[in-house]
């Protein structure tokens, strides 16, 4: 994670994007260091931090979680969404700026685990840039 640090240092501020697997590492990323990370989207996460762990690292940083369809019917993936909604509810709490989205219950149906190859992507692309132009603020060089 110090690499995709010094990335977004480099880059003077970015927006990290992750998904599955690699859901986790943009928040590990902001436990090292939240200089110049402008927004975290995680997308079906293998993992959040957990809720009852250091939060202060994501206090100032937008963040959404977001999953697909039938999520919680899927005994891999059930126990992951329930501690992502645990840090989500733990964060909101706290103060924090993070949202949990499940397209299905904001009426966005008919997604994989692989949102960005599914016949909506396109509708789920923009919807994300509607949620990152109102929730992570352009940093002005």
């Amino acid at each position: 994670m110090p690499a995709l640090s010094e990335l977004a240092i480099k880059l003077k501020g970015t927006i990290l994007i992750s998904h599955s697997q690699s859901g986790i590492y943009p928040f590990q990323t902001a436990a090292l260091n939240t200089q110049d990370i402008a927004g975290i989207v995680s997308i079906e996460p293998g993992g959040c931090p957990a809720a009852d762990g250091d939060l202060k690292p994501y206090m100032q940083i937008p963040i959404l979680v977001l999953w697909g369809d039938y999520v919680d019917l899927a005994p891999r993936w059930a126990p992951r969404l329930k501690q992502c909604r645990a840090f989500a509810e733990a964060m909101k709490k706290a103060g924090g700026k993070t949202e949990l989205v499940v397209l299905p219950e904001i009426g966005v149906k008919g997604n994989s685990h692989m949102l960005m190859q599914d016949r909506n992507s396109l509708e789920i692309a923009a919807w994300l840039v509607g949620w990152l132009n109102k929730n992570v603020e352009a940093k002005k060089n």
